[in-house]
């Protein structure tokens, strides 16, 4: 697009200052304490075009609603190294290159500006979560931006709508504001113990499971954690008001992909945070090349089974078992991605 036309590209936006240093110190740590490789790519911006801006958009993922971003088609073109890419990893800081908190993308789609609808506008946290507002402040932002491109503006410009879940600062993502139950994708302390804890008194309540069970998921769910590659790998966790209600993982494998750990609290069933769960780790899987997807589970499980079947995993095999320490019909359901 830039070619069309005459006027030199510039920066969209003034260049903030750059601390390469303090963001590298930022990610390093966060990746320490998340389990992550110190070598997984990330990226690092400021939200907006100036100091007041930024600050307060990130002060809207730090302690508000704000979850999702828009940028001009454009300006990610003709800047590659900023835009936004599948599951990437970003440091936001300030305008000024100080670093405040890690996102994660969970969601890209290219629209028409005039095709933005009330959803995406609720999402991205701003002002009163309306659509005639979020229109009206993104218009000036964008005239803004396509001024300085040096390309006119129109409500059909193209946008990338780009939804994020906050990673880091751990204690701002186990509580999110004004958001409602989260699925954050990725580890948040008290993960393996949280996920071993769901599944012991569930399964202890409603299958006589003891000990073993218990000390078997906390084991492999640590080894799982120990090892994650954000490449291959997945784990997402439903998060509210400092405790975590829910988890699914991805486990990557050279024999396929293996879906492990999915479990949602009692007092959150029933509102779709199963299937939102299931759906993250699929379209996981698909972006990451995972082709044959596998889940073991068994028999009386039916709530569970249902959300597999919808999803287009087939029963492939069944025997008596005791793999989880009690004998049961042990079953094994397989997907195609």
């Amino acid at each position: 697009m830039s070619g069309e036309f005459s006027t030199p590209p510039l920066l969209a936006r003034p260049a903030p200052a750059r601390h390469e240093d303090g963001v590298a110190a930022y990610w390093a740590e966060y990746c320490g304490r998340a389990g992550l490789p110190a070598s997984t790519p990330y990226q690092s911006w400021p939200f907006g075009d100036s100091a007041e801006l930024a600050h307060e958009l990130v002060e809207l993922v730090l302690h508000g609603p704000k979850r999702a971003t828009a940028g001009l088609v454009e300006y990610n073109e003709r800047h590659p190294g900023e835009a936004p890419v599948p599951d990437g990893y970003s440091v936001v800081t300030e305008f000024d290159g100080t670093p405040r908190c890690v996102i994660r993308t969970t969601w890209l789609e290219q629209r028409a500006l005039r095709a933005v609808d009330a959803q995406f506008a609720w999402d991205e946290g701003e002002g009163d979560r309306t659509l005639d507002d979020w229109l009206a402040g993104h218009r000036r932002f964008f005239t803004r931006e396509c001024a300085s491109l040096g390309m006119p503006f129109s409500d059909d410009i193209p946008v990338q709508l780009e939804r994020f879940e906050l990673l880091y600062p751990f204690e701002a993502a186990l509580n999110p504001v004004d958001c409602g139950p989260r699925v954050v994708p990725g580890y948040v302390p008290g993960a393996i113990g949280a996920i071993a804890s769901l599944h012991a008194r569930f399964y202890a309540r409603e299958h006589g499971f003891g000990a073993y069970f218990e000390a078997k998921v906390a084991a492999e769910c640590a080894e799982f954690c120990s090892r994650f590659a954000p490449s291959r790998d997945g784990l997402w966790l439903l998060v509210d008001r400092g405790r975590i209600h829910g988890s699914i993982a991805i486990d990557g494998t050279p024999g396929g992909a293996h879906l492990r750990w999915f479990i949602v609290a009692e007092e959150l069933r029933g509102r779709g945070f199963g299937r939102k769960l299931i759906d993250a780790a699929l379209g996981f899987c698909r972006r990451a090349g995972h082709r044959h997807v596998y889940l073991t589970t068994f028999a009386g499980l039916d709530a569970a089974r249902a959300l597999y079947e919808q999803a287009g995993f087939r029963l492939v095999r069944e025997a008596e078992g005791r793999t989880w320490g009690a004998a049961v019909r042990e079953q094994r359901f397989e997907l195609n991605t």
